[in-house]
């Protein structure tokens, strides 16, 4: 009787096999093998038995049952196999049975064993020598999978060929399998491209590139997040931006996270914070730069966009590693962060960190090394020394500044000189002469300055099963700074875990720690590029050079002092370096925890749960051999003459040891309750959401400050402060008293209570819309509660035209879409600003000239119950297209944004005793503009593409009311210097005089509004001076090229900044005497002798400082449309070229993936204005050039 058996389940389960047990099974399958040889002739003669068959596509159990019927042999196999098995044709005349058995089992997708009169059927596997061999050489595959960009296509679905079970690749693109042959083909899908299958052929490391179809539906997989949910791009009805994450991953120039965004986002704008020497770097060792969404919504508050950082606002995105970023959301309109409340009106950028995936642990390995050179110190333009010491004879008038009037200052070698004789003096311009011949700028570069360099290193891994899945990162950013002994590291540590328990809940715990330690010397104050040209810092026989009059202790007092004091009062710069240092070390700790629950169908529970926590220390010390210690012991020395022991009343050992504490918490609550539900099969979808938030933010700083602390001991002399601050008459310089407070401490807390609502309803895959409300209430506005009662609220609507049915015969349109939003968002005051009560700070008695018989409290912030946070109302209409197969898609916005309740300061009343006004709401302002997104695949092919990013934006700004109480605010000189925003026109409204040219004295004359010239000082009105444009770009935007071929690629990225207008840095001295500092070499052009107005613009110097105030306004000059130029430039920010080493140069070491890349930045200016300024680095003598800069990366994957 035939039989046939079946087994239950799944069949045998798959191990991974360790080491040990492979080198068991290998001794074992070798025994198995010679045992099979010995007994194989007693097999083969069981099965001699002969076989007659005719079957001419029979089905295959029907032949097994005649086999059966023939030689009493059973059949094992399974339902599964039986359906997949191939019809069989078979004649045959009393062969033998395993000769036959191969004829049957020829085109069939499995095998079979005879095992005691069974044969066993199974999917086809290796014969037993080939297992053996594949236990020595357990073939392993690991891959890729990118699209059409090179970025990792995380979702992606593999099978093996002949196989069911889909793989799922992991968030970075990768996969993995074991057990292989080799001669596998896998097939990769994925929504929007076309499915593709690879040969394996033997490759352990595959790279696999995924080409879009023609006529995907690439737009359903944009998804935008808004901290509170993610959204397709086909429900969004907000105005939402999102930058290339290939090109933000790769800007290697900058660890910054909002200057990498630059010119990838329609809207947001990044301008540069200044590239001053005296700058330092923020907290966490980061130079930030300052971002706007849409414009400027307020004058006072804070003009930065919200962030936040997995669901939850956090103050400071220093503190997030870049490597660890997983997607960016930039959020425009009300539609999109109204959802935010009263701190959303400037936008928010939501940052959306890695997570884990199943499957095998992925390890990854990203580094980058950023140098720049030293500083360009010709760029600002200072006369050189020839120049200078023509210019300083020039000037030298010993009449108006006799030598005894100048010696209480501090007198540089060319002042010296040129007092030392009669002017024309063969010996004196000998000596000057030879001062004209040095030039130190060499000198001051190669001991001052140092190039600047960045190294980051990341090491991840990711991975996860049964229901847990992990992400890990660890990393080191080490930043040397231009300036020598100023270095920063910063360690990073990150995991987030994600936890399935059942079909229910889902746990996510996110962990990051980064510790940056800061360290500087006392870097000596050169006066940035101002240094004199001639001096020199260090002499010929290598020996540090002292410079007394820069330390600007009085020549005439030095000697005298010193005998007095005993203490020598020398200034030697180069020896300040080692004599003092800062240390920060900062710590942020960010622990963000997200639960879902679903409770039933549709309804589910959303808790996210944050904490920060930053504590910093940060310790200056300051040797008693440094020039200020010393001067600050002289000070405070009494000495009757100089036979007397001097009575020191600040320590002469030991120095100055300050430490701040800065302890910064936040945490948030959110609860929220989350329904989801389909009608009409699938072609409705219904979203809401309600809940309530809860933030609370503190900060405590102190200062403790001692002097006469041992370093190397940690000892310090009890001293009598009180003392010392309220100074000490009678002493060798007079009089002194400490600079300082002793202790100093600050704590400040803000907390927000919110309830929010939210929903949006999608009508037949075509219509949607939404609407979202908030209610705020928090300790920083008005006790009123009308002011409170203000809700942020927002409504929605979109249609998807392209899916209408008229639209089906337009095929070269393939997305068009319609978005309608109008919605309230609020800025709040910060901490500080405003409150509901009174604020006061304490007064120390003992401060320097204090009248207080004790200590005292003084008003800080005076209260004002009314105070409500600035209201946005905000109006966005959007298109959204693709066109042409996709190749061409972008968007289109235009908004409207109008802000009331600005806040400023109010007037009180004189009777208040109070000069200061009340923080209140005093003004309006109104935004409006155009976005264009534009995205285009111009080739695209297996081996060459080339696609092109581009976006601009237009920002118009005006303010329309704002209350103003200080009554000079509103004159001309204030209107010109930028004092407060003028009403009527933007809030960066640059002004300036109209220039009218020189008089005949060489005196700067201006134009007034009735078209009369006047040199007058304090004459000009408000109306006689000229709106010259904004100081910040109202249209501005970015560029990007990518080309690939083959493995290589390459990617440009412009950015450009138009219609903005700055001044030129000019010279403001045009009186008194050329001491310690140097000028720019428009100096040279001046004025000086009757008729030189007809050739010069640059006024006349003249030695009598009372001129410019009684006979003259140097700023009709230096503040006139003469020196108001273009800021408009277009720049090419980075260029960077990448390789992708094949996988067979680098599979014998196990690794999956090499990426090396090169990049430059800063390349290719061009400006508008013809004096060679790049407009964002302003030319003078504070500000250094950063050049170019160039990066060399490696990524690898295991």
């Amino acid at each position: 009787m035939y039989k046939i058996y079946y087994t239950i389940g799944y069949g045998m389960r798959s191990h991974t096999i360790d080491y040990q047990l492979k080198k068991w099974l290998m001794r074992t399958c070798l025994t198995i093998a010679l045992l099979c040889a010995a007994f194989l002739q007693i097999s083969l003669a069981a099965m001699s038995q002969g076989v007659t068959l005719s079957k001419k596509n029979a089905p295959i159990a029907e032949v097994f049952k005649e086999i059966r019927k023939q030689t009493g042999y059973d059949f094992v196999i399974t339902n599964a196999l039986i359906k997949q098995a191939k019809p069989v044709t078979i004649v045959s005349r009393a062969e033998d049975l395993t000769a036959v058995l191969d004829r049957c089992f020829a085109d069939q997708p499995f095998a079979y064993t005879i095992k005691n009169k069974m044969i066993v059927i199974q999917p086809k596997t290796s014969s037993l020598i080939q297992q053996i061999g594949e236990i020595f050489n357990n073939f392993e595959v690991r891959g890729m999978v990118l699209d059409e960009k090179g970025l990792p296509l995380a979702g992606a679905n593999l099978w093996i060929l002949g196989q069911t079970k889909a793989y799922t690749v992991t968030e970075d693109g990768k996969f993995w399998f074991d057990n292989m042959t080799g001669e596998e083909s896998i097939i990769v899908r994925f929504v929007g491209y076309k499915t593709d299958t690879v040969k394996v052929n033997n490759r352990r490391n595959l790279v696999i590139r995924m080409e879009p179809m023609i006529s995907a539906l690439s737009t359903v997989e944009v998804t935008y997040n808004t901290g509170f949910q993610t959204l397709t791009k086909e429900r969004a009805t907000g105005a939402f931006g999102k930058p290339d994450m290939k090109v933000f991953s790769e800007r290697t120039g900058s660890m910054d996270i909002i200057q990498r965004l630059e010119g990838q986002v329609a809207g947001l704008q990044i301008a540069t914070m200044g590239n001053t020497l005296s700058s330092n770097l923020n907290g966490n060792g980061v130079s930030t730069r300052r971002s706007l969404v849409r414009g400027e919504s307020t004058v006072r508050l804070s003009k930065e966009p919200l962030y936040v950082v997995n669901g939850v606002a956090i103050e400071e995105l220093s503190a997030v590693n870049p490597d660890d970023i997983k997607d960016i959301t930039v959020l425009k309109d009300a539609a999109a962060s109204a959802i935010w409340g009263a701190r959303a009106a400037n936008g928010v950028i939501v940052i959306t960190t890695k997570s884990g995936t199943g499957g095998r642990p992925v390890i990854s390995y990203n580094a980058f090394v950023n140098y720049s050179a030293r500083p360009d110190l010709s760029y600002s333009n200072a006369m050189n020394s020839k120049e200078f010491i023509q210019t300083a004879k020039e000037l030298f008038d010993p009449a108006t500044f006799p030598l005894n009037s100048v010696v209480y200052s501090g007198m540089a070698p060319h002042d010296l000189i040129l007092y030392s004789g009669p002017k024309g003096d063969p010996e004196v311009n000998r000596k000057l002469d030879s001062l004209a011949s040095i030039e130190n700028r060499s000198q001051v570069s190669d001991l001052f300055y140092r190039p600047a360099m960045t190294i980051n290193q990341t090491v991840s891994a990711s991975g996860g099963r049964d229901g847990y899945n992990f992400y890990a990162s660890l990393g080191h950013t080490g930043i040397q700074k231009t300036t020598p002994g100023s270095n920063s590291n910063a360690y990073k540590l990150n995991l987030t875990q994600g936890l399935t328990l059942g079909s229910r809940v889902k746990l996510t715990l996110n962990t990051s720690l980064i510790n940056t330690v800061i360290r500087s010397k006392n870097y000596p104050n050169l006066g940035g590029a101002s240094f004199l040209p001639y001096q020199l810092f260090r002499g010929a026989d290598g020996n540090n050079l002292t410079v007394n009059y820069l330390s600007g202790y009085p020549e005439v007092f030095r000697e005298s002092h010193q005998a007095l004091s005993r203490i020598n009062l020398d200034y030697v710069p180069l020896d300040e370096l080692e004599l003092g240092h800062r240390d920060n070390n900062n710590v942020n700790i960010n622990v963000t925890a997200n639960a879902t629950v679903r409770l039933f169908k549709g309804l589910s529970f959303v808790g996210t749960y944050g904490y920060q926590k930053s504590p910093g220390t940060a310790i200056y010390y300051l040797d008693n051999k440094a020039i200020t210690q010393r001067i600050q012991i002289v000070n405070l020395t009494q000495a009757n003459d100089v036979n007397s022991a001097p009575v020191y009343n600040y320590p002469v050992e030991g120095g100055l040891y300050q430490t701040g504490n800065n302890d910064q918490r936040n945490w948030t609550v959110r609860n929220q309750l989350a329904y989801e539900a389909n009608f009409r099969q699938g072609r409705d979808h219904l979203t809401v959401q309600v809940g309530n938030d809860v933030n609370e933010g503190y900060n405590m700083s102190s200062t403790t400050t001692i002097i006469g602390y041992d370093e190397t001991l940690g000892t310090y002399p009890i001293l009598d402060y009180a003392r010392l601050r309220m100074g000490i008459p009678g002493t060798v310089s007079g009089y002194g008293s400490l600079y300082f407070t002793p202790y100093e401490i600050m704590k400040v807390k803000s907390r927000f209570i919110s309830y929010f609502g939210l929903s949006s309803y999608q009508i037949n895959n075509k219509y949607s819309i939404d609407a979202s409300i908030r209610q705020d209430y928090s300790n920083q506005f008005g006790k009123d509660l009308s002011t409170q009662n203000k809700p942020s609220w927002s409504l929605g609507a979109k249609w998807q035209i392209a899916r209408e049915d008229f639209m089906k015969p337009v095929t070269w349109i393939n997305d068009l879409s319609l978005r309608v939003t109008h919605g309230l968002t609020g800025n709040s005051p910060g901490v500080g600003t405003g409150a509901r009560n009174d604020v006061f700070y304490a007064v120390n008695s003992s401060n320097s000239g204090s009248t207080l018989a004790g200590d005292a409290l003084t008003l800080s912030l005076v209260a004002n119950n009314a105070l409500a946070w600035e209201i946005s109302r905000t109006t966005n209409i959007g298109l959204d297209f693709g066109l042409l197969n996709r190749r061409l898609s972008g968007s289109i916005d235009a908004y409207y944004k109008s802000t009331d309740d600005l806040i400023g300061s109010l007037p009180l009343s004189p009777w208040t005793g109070r000069q200061q006004g009340v923080t209140g709401n005093i003004g309006k302002i109104v935004n409006k503009g155009l976005e264009l997104s534009l995205r285009s695949e111009n080739i695209r092919s297996s081996n060459f593409g080339w696609s092109t990013n581009f976006n601009i934006a237009y920002n118009y700004n005006k303010l329309l009311s704002y209350s103003v109480p200080d009554a000079y605010s509103n004159t001309a000189n204030a209107i010109v210097g930028g004092w407060n925003p003028q009403i009527g026109y933007n809030t960066n409204a640059m002004f300036a005089y109209r220039f009218a040219g020189l008089d005949n004295m060489g005196d700067p004359k201006i134009y007034r509004a009735d078209g009369s010239v006047t040199k007058v000082p304090n004459v000009a009105q408000p109306e006689d001076v000229a709106y010259m444009g904004s100081t910040r770009s109202p249209v501005f935007g970015g560029l990007g090229n990518s080309f690939r071929y083959k493995d290589f690629s390459l990617t440009a990225n412009m950015v450009f900044s138009l219609g903005a207008v700055m001044r030129r840095d000019v010279n403001t001295f045009y009186a008194g005497r050329l001491t310690t500092t140097n000028y720019q070499n428009y100096l040279l052009n001046r004025w000086k002798k009757e008729g030189d107005e007809m050739d010069t613009n640059i006024p006349s110097f003249v030695a009598d400082y009372s001129v410019n105030y009684s006979r003259r306004d140097v700023n009709y000059y230096t503040m006139s449309d003469l020196n108001v130029i273009s800021a408009s430039y277009l720049k090419l920010r980075d260029l960077t070229l990448s390789y992708n080493l094949p996988s067979t140069a680098v599979s014998f070491l196990k690794i999956q993936q090499v990426n090396m890349f090169v990049q430059a930045t800063n390349f290719l200016l061009w400006a508008a204005n013809k004096d060679g300024i790049d407009p964002e680095v302003p030319r003078n003598t504070s500000v250094i050039n950063p050049g170019h800069t160039y990066s060399l990366g490696l990524n690898l994957s295991f």
